[in-house]
């Protein structure tokens, strides 16, 4: 399993969070199962991060 951080507008307000998940796909159903009405979601990859 993989951190991943996701991003998503609920209720017009941006919010990020850390998910634990196999895949970025995963990770993306599980921020939509936590938020229905979420919109805008995306995966932000730590790309400078060892």
């Amino acid at each position: 399993m993989k951190k991943y951080l996701i991003s998503g507008l609920v209720d017009k307000y941006r919010i990020k969070i850390n998910l634990f998940a196999l895949s970025p796909n995963s990770a993306i159903s599980v921020f939509k199962q936590k938020y229905p009405n979420a919109e805008d979601i995306y995966v932000i990859q730590d790309l400078f991060k060892k």
